[in-house]
């Protein structure tokens, strides 16, 4: 029996006259829709398919969602793909021009590239961050953009940092419900070149924003910051900057979520009432945070990219049961020696004997780190007694051996760091339930 000869059902029957719908909504030439037209009648003309449409949508799907991969990959391998990816607007739309490519700039086909994916998307919702690129495109690209007639009224999630992504506002949004605003960016100083922006009529309930020039920081409206939910901060060593921008947390009353990146810079204490979900990343060894007190925090992830940051770090009336460490390493291969080695493991465990309620620790960082962190929780049965779970993640950084080299039995360490760490965590809950 042929294993894909399979003749067409009333379903694919269906189907075929639902592609001949959305090739109505194409957005091309006239010789496009007329190719594609001409595709289509001899896809319905097939007696068979090698897979019913509604299958390869789905594998088509898995391809570029799951897998990361370009859905214009698809329409080199046949017609029929050709003409089942063009009429399929989930699969373009991603926005994102540096990522899928492994780019780190904007290339001259910037424009023609997003008018594509937003003309083949078309009519399913989009998500819009141009916060990565939207400064390096041509402003004239960025209207063209904006006048397309089927993209501002399909944007869900957006995320607008400059005021060139204002020409992503000029009009009813009427999918948008929380918008992201950037960083720096105040509404209410837009220059003559912008009519006059929606999102005034919108529930705003997430704001980035950059500490690094006092003068540049917009005045927010306090009506808006109650609303807030989520905010990241980044903060330097601008004095005027950091204290308006601490005031600003602290003036969320709102606030569930909160993320903080330290540069430069030295901080006493982090407090608020509310926040649930904390984010603490340290970029380099002048910054550093004394004190957090704050009585809802829940979930604490700590990024570090360097040896000191956690050495002073204590936690004041602050009940988390989630701890995330990870130590980054702003190099491929980076061996850690002996003194940052002794330094953030110390930092670590007096972090630790601040968190009594912790349940689950999930690490990041060399075996080096792991190893001797693990052993100073199986050493001492009163250090995060309620702990349930450890979790140890593929290494950050790869120690070299002493010759420089790349030891071979990295994951064979690992291995056994999470045999020994989940035989400790046995005994933990065993010594729980006998007493």
């Amino acid at each position: 029996m042929p294993a894909y000869s399979l003749v067409p059902t009333p379903s694919e029957l269906s189907h075929r006259e639902e592609l001949s719908t959305k090739l109505k909504l194409f957005q091309g030439t006239r010789a496009a829709r007329r190719r594609m037209q001409v595709e289509l009648e001899e896809l319905g003309q097939r007696r068979n398919l090698p897979l019913p449409p509604e299958l390869m949508e789905i594998i088509f799907d898995f391809y570029v969602h799951l897998y990361d991969q370009l859905p214009e990959r698809l329409l080199l391998v046949c017609r029929a793909w050709h003409v089942l990816a063009l009429s399929q607007p989930t699969l373009w739309t991603n926005l994102d021009l540096l990522g899928p490519f492994g780019l780190s700039s904007i290339r001259p086909w910037a424009g023609t590239f997003l008018q594509s994916r937003i003309a083949r998307s078309n009519p399913a919702p989009l998500k819009v961050d141009f916060s990565k690129f939207s400064r390096n495109i041509h402003f004239e690209d960025m209207k063209n953009i904006a006048n397309i007639s089927t993209f501002l009224s399909r944007i869900q999630d957006l995320t607008i940092t400059s005021k060139k992504d204002l020409v992503c506002v000029i009009d009813d949004l009427p999918l948008v419900n929380h918008p992201v605003i950037g960083e720096n960016l105040a509404l209410d100083e837009l220059s003559p070149d912008f009519p006059k922006c929606k999102l005034s009529e919108k529930t705003v309930t997430a704001l980035r924003l950059r500490c690094e020039e006092s003068l540049a920081l917009p005045i927010w409206p306090e009506s808006l910051l109650r609303r807030l939910q989520t905010l990241e901060v980044k903060l330097t060593d601008d004095i005027v900057a950091l204290h308006r921008s601490l005031a600003i947390v602290q003036k969320s009353t709102a606030l569930l979520t909160l993320h903080i990146t330290i540069r430069f810079t030295s901080i006493p204490t982090l407090s608020h009432a509310s926040c649930r979900n904390l984010t603490i990343t340290y970029y380099d060894y002048r910054c550093s945070l004394e004190e957090v007190r704050m009585p809802r925090l829940r979930e604490l992830t700590i990024v570090t990219y360097t040896y000191n940051a956690l050495l002073r770090l204590t936690l004041i009336d602050t009940p988390i049961s989630s701890l995330h460490l990870t130590f980054g390493s702003l190099r491929q291969y980076e061996d850690v020696d002996q003194p940052i080695h002794i330094s953030w493991v110390d930092g670590a465990i007096r972090l630790l004997r601040s968190a009594p309620r912790l349940e689950r620790l999930q690490i990041s960082a060399p075996s080096g780190l792991v190893a001797s962190l693990s052993k100073a929780l199986e050493e001492d049965p009163n250090l995060c007694t309620e702990l349930n779970t450890f979790i140890i993640n593929e290494p950050t950084g790869i120690e070299l051996d002493a010759k420089g080299r790349i030891p071979e039995n990295v994951e064979a360490r690992f291995e056994q760091l999470r045999s020994a760490v989940a035989a400790s965590i046995d005994q933990r809950r065993l010594r729980r339930s006998m007493n």
